[in-house]
C-alpha cells in the first residue's frame, strides 16, 4: 500500500524512492557490522593468511607478506576464543573485496581468527574484571625505559615482568636514551638494576638510538621473532624500531588517511623487520593493571622469595606483618632487593 503524503511534504516520488534506496543500503552496512562467531568456517580459495598490524576506528590494517590491507570483520567469523574478538598481532584469514576503499587501498573481510600461542593482557579500565588483551601472538616482551626525561619506573618493570610471565613471553629490558647520562654515572645505574640483571638474569641493553649505542645488540635480540617493545610515554620505542625499518612510517602513512591529525602511536603497530621477525610497537602507558591476580598467588611471581618464603613461620604467610617471617628478615639482611619488596607490598594493596 502506498505511504501517504503528509500536507507538509514536498518531496516528489522519485526523491522518497531514492531515499528509501540510501536507508537500505545505510542499513544492509549496519548489519555487516552485527558479527557472528561461527567456527569451522571454510575460507574461500581466494583466502590470504595475516597478521593484525593496527585498528583504524572500527577498521583493521592487516600486513600480508609487504602488502597491507584494510579490512573489516566479517559478518560471520571464525574466533576460537573468548576475550577481546581482535587483537594486534591475531594471526587472521581474509577474503579480498573486488573493490578497493575510497582512498585507494586494497580491501578484504576478516573471515578467521588462528588460535592464540600468547597474550599479553590487562585489566581493563573499570571496577569490573574485564580482560584487555594488548597483543598477541609475540615470544618476547620487550620492556623499554629511558635512563632519563623521563627516567626509568622499576615499579612499572616489575608489573610488566609479572604480565609476560603470565602471558608466556620471554622478558628482557631496554634502558633507551643512554647519551643523555654522564659516563660517571655509569656504574650507578648498573648497581641499581643489578637485580633484574644478576639475580633474576633478565637480559638487559643498554641504548641510545642517537649515538648507535646497543643497536646492534637489540637487533639480535629482534632478529627472527615476534616482539612487543612497550613502556612509559616519551622513551623512545618508535626512534629504536626507525633505526632498523620504515614500515612504521608506511602503515603510519596509511592510517593517517584514515584518521585525520593521528602523528603518534595511539594504538599496537605490527612492523615487519628486514631479514625477518615482526616488532610491536604500542602506546606509551602509565599504569599495567594486571587481570586475573590474587594475593594468594602473587608470591609466586616474586622467585626470589621462594627459598626464603619455606623457611617462614606460617606456611601461608603473607610475608607482610606475620612473626618470624624470612621473607621480610631477607630484605633486612640485605639478600632481597628492597624496591622489589615494596613493588610487592604496592601490588598486595590492590589485590
Amino acid at each position: 500500500m502506498p505511504t501517504k503524503k503528509s500536507p507538509e511534504s514536498t518531496g516528489s516520488d522519485e526523491e522518497e524512492v531514492q531515499y528509501r534506496t540510501r536507508t537500505r543500503e545505510h542499513s544492509k552496512q549496519t548489519e555487516r557490522t552485527h558479527t557472528r562467531i561461527k567456527q569451522g568456517k571454510i575460507v574461500g580459495e581466494k583466502g590470504l593468511k595475516g597478521i593484525v598490524a593496527t585498528p583504524i576506528g572500527p577498521k583493521w590494517v592487516v600486513a600480508v607478506k609487504e602488502e597491507f590491507w584494510i579490512c573489516y570483520v566479517s559478518g560471520v567469523v571464525d574466533v576460537p576464543h573468548t576475550s577481546t574478538l581482535i587483537a594486534v598481532g591475531d594471526v587472521v584469514w581474509i577474503e579480498p573485496e573486488r573493490d578497493r576503499t575510497e582512498h585507494g587501498d586494497l580491501s578484504a573481510a576478516i573471515v578467521k581468527v588462528e588460535e592464540r600461542t600468547t597474550v599479553l593482557s590487562r585489566k581493563a579500565a573499570g571496577k569490573t574484571q574485564r580482560e584487555q588483551v594488548l597483543v598477541a601472538n609475540v615470544e618476547q616482551l620487550g620492556i623499554v625505559m629511558a635512563v632519563a626525561l623521563p627516567d626509568y619506573n622499576k615499579r612499572l618493570i616489575d608489573r610488566y615482568l609479572i604480565g609476560a610471565d603470565k602471558g608466556d613471553l620471554e622478558p628482557f629490558i631496554v634502558i633507551n636514551k643512554f647519551d643523555l647520562l654522564d659516563k660517571e654515572y655509569y656504574q650507578d645505574v648498573m648497581e641499581d638494576l643489578k637485580v633484574y640483571i644478576d639475580q633474576l638474569s633478565i637480559p638487559t641493553i643498554f641504548t641510545s638510538s642517537k649515538t648507535g649505542q646497543g643497536m646492534q645488540e637489540l637487533q639480535e635480540t629482534l632478529a627472527g621473532r615476534s616482539t612487543l617493545l612497550t613502556g612509559p610515554s616519551g622513551v623512545g620505542k618508535s626512534s629504536l624500531i626507525n633505526r632498523f625499518t620504515d614500515a612504521r612510517q608506511r602503515v603510519g602513512a596509511i592510517s593517517e588517511k584514515y584518521e585525520k591529525g593521528r602523528h603518534t602511536t595511539t594504538a599496537s603497530l605490527v612492523i615487519p623487520l628486514p631479514g625477518g621477525g615482526i616488532v610491536v610497537d604500542s602506546p606509551g602507558i602509565r599504569e599495567f593493571g594486571i587481570f586475573q591476580l590474587d594475593a594468594a598467588e602473587l608470591p609466586f611471581y616474586f622467585e626470589e622469595f621462594t627459598e626464603f618464603a619455606l623457611k617462614c613461620k606460617f606456611a601461608s604467610c603473607s610475608h607482610t606483618h606475620e612473626p618470624d617471617c624470612a621473607v621480610k628478615a631477607a630484605v633486612e639482611a640485605g639478600m632481597i632487593d628492597e624496591e622489589r619488596y615494596v613493588s610487592y607490598l604496592n601490588l598486595k594493596e590492590t589485590l
